[in-house]
């Protein structure tokens, strides 16, 4: 992907920092960074918030594993980034705005995003659970924990739905208890447009595989 000269410095910093598995590797960071660029431009948002907001959302990603959910990503990753930018002299404004929009841009939290960059960056977030690009990371997940490809209704209903245990998830049970109602979530009219399709993909996929798995096809 191509990025702006101006970001070229804090891209080479964050590609360097990110520590995380392949299903939030920093191929997502760079999707993210581009989803939420061309939609802060349609939305009229700062670019220079979203962008560094973008690229330094998921710092914290390696700390939430390793201390199995109770340390917040998104939380410890603004306070990552608050230090990296005051490092670097950004001016004050800049940088709450840009912790901002880190710390609010998890889907589980009770902290919504408030500002319109914090809002693209929500909804560029999201979109990269979607579609195509939703289903490949979703499995990588499920790989990196030793999950499986297909859980039957029978076997996900029985698991408690505040679990996130490896061995309680499974694609299915994520359409049913987060994806399916993630394009009806965001914020601005052009992530939702761009959700329209990506939510029609994954149904698509997951009806598909249904009937693979009941041999059917």
């Amino acid at each position: 992907m191509k990025i702006s000269s101006q970001f070229q410095d804090y891209f080479l910093l964050a590609k360097g920092l990110y520590r995380t598995g392949p299903a939030h590797d920093f191929s997502h960071i760079e999707r993210v960074f581009s989803l939420a660029f061309n939609i802060g431009k349609a939305e009229g948002a700062d670019l220079w918030i979203l962008g560094l907001a973008a690229l330094f959302h998921d710092l914290a990603r390696d700390q939430e594993a390793m201390s199995k959910g109770e340390i917040c990503h998104a939380a410890a990753s603004a306070v990552q980034t608050q230090r990296i930018l005051e490092e670097r002299a950004e001016k004050s404004a800049v940088i709450r705005a840009v912790c901002e929009c880190i710390a609010t841009h998890r889907y589980r939290d009770q902290n919504p995003p408030r500002s319109l960059e914090a809002k693209c960056l929500f909804d560029a977030d999201k979109l990269d659970s979607l579609g195509a690009v939703g289903i490949a990371r979703a499995y990588l997940w499920l790989g990196e924990r030793g999950g499986t490809v297909y859980m039957s209704r029978e076997e996900w209903e029985k698991t408690d739905f505040n679990s996130n245990r490896a061995e309680d998830d499974s694609l299915q049970r994520e359409w049913h208890i987060k994806f399916r109602f993630i394009k009806d979530q965001l914020y601005t009219n052009t992530a939702r447009s761009l959700a329209i399709k990506r939510d029609q993909t994954m149904i698509d996929f997951l009806e598909t595989l249904e009937r693979e798995i009941n041999g059917e096809e």
